[in-house]
Order: structure tokens, then C-alpha cells, then sequence
């Protein structure tokens, strides 16, 4: 039943509600992925309309293949872009990437947080890319649903209520396509 891409909703412990492509809990679920170095660090260069690589930090954990979002630095909300690593030079901190950028991006060697209160400005880089990957099928334009509760069940051998609480402990885990 739950490999059937067209199941029917699926009632649980009497009382929650799910549809097909599900991740349904109601105990306890520990997903940890492999930690990296660093998720998060800055444009050491202004990246431009063009460009096929940006300048980051050197020695970073960063392999071919890694996804990456370069955050929008200026005040269109959706001036954010992301890429795959084509290659990465450690010690200069270059990254290839797979494509070409089509706004641009301010960054710079320092921090810019003495000259503006305490606010860093460059660029942030956010490395998407996880080892556990939980990824909804794109069907009919939408993908999974994650749903953990807390439940009470009743336990005939004993006559006793058993209750549940769900929880979903997730650390370096990339959930895409999912709700």
C-alpha cells in the first residue's frame, strides 16, 4: 500500500488523516546526516551578471557536485540563485559552477560589519547539499507531505491507553519537493 502512487488516504490510529506519498509518524524518527565544515560563508569578490565562478573562502569542505545558493544583495526578494559546483580551488577558494550568474552579487575580501554597524553585507553562500536526502516525486505538481503527531491508542491486552508522542529529530538532512 505504501508504494501505490495512487492510494487512497490513509487513516491512522483512528484519528489522523494522510494521503498518498507520506512520511507519516507518530513515535520517534532520528535522521543525522554528515556534518560539514561550514554551511554558511561570504562572497570575497562581487560576482556579476555572466560570471561562471564566484570567490569564496579558501579551505572550505566543498566538492564537485555540491549544490549552493548565493543570496540576493540588493532589495529584489528573488534576486537569489543557486548552482552546482562544477570544481572548487582550495587554496584560492574559486568555485566553478554550472551555469552563468544573471544578477549580481556584492562581495569583498573583509567584512563589511566595521563600516555599517556591526553588518556584514558581502554575499552570503549557503551550501545546500546533504548526504540524507528525503525528495517528494513531482507528480501532478506536488511532491510528499511530512507529518508527525502525537496519538493515543488503546491497548486491548491490557485496557490501558498507550500515548504516543511524535517527534522528528533531523540534523544536515535535505528535505526537497516536501511539505
Amino acid at each position: 500500500m505504501f508504494g501505490e502512487k495512487n492510494a487512497e488516504t490513509i487513516v491512522y490510529d483512528n484519528a489522523i488523516e494522510a494521503g498518498n506519498k507520506v512520511l507519516a509518524n507518530v513515535n520517534v524518527v532520528k535522521m543525522f546526516g554528515k556534518p560539514r565544515a561550514k554551511k554558511m560563508f561570504r562572497l570575497h569578490a562581487s560576482a556579476n551578471k555572466g560570471d561562471t565562478s564566484i570567490l569564496t573562502e579558501p579551505s572550505l569542505d566543498l566538492v564537485a557536485g555540491d549544490r549552493i545558493g548565493i543570496a540576493a544583495t540588493n532589495y529584489i526578494f528573488d534576486h537569489g540563485e543557486d548552482f552546482y559546483i562544477n570544481s572548487y580551488n582550495n587554496e584560492t577558494g574559486e568555485i566553478g559552477i554550472n551555469g552563468t550568474i544573471v544578477f549580481n552579487h556584492w562581495g569583498a575580501a573583509e567584512s563589511t560589519a566595521d563600516k555599517y554597524n556591526g553588518v556584514d553585507i558581502r554575499a552570503e553562500v549557503v551550501l545546500l547539499t546533504r548526504n540524507i536526502k528525503i525528495v517528494g516525486e513531482d507528480v501532478e505538481s506536488w511532491g510528499c507531505q511530512i507529518v508527525t503527531s502525537d496519538t493515543v491508542e488503546f491497548v486491548e491486552s491490557t485496557g490501558e491507553l498507550k500515548y504516543r508522542n511524535g517527534q522528528m529529530l533531523i540534523d544536515n538532512v535535505e528535505i526537497y519537493n516536501c511539505s
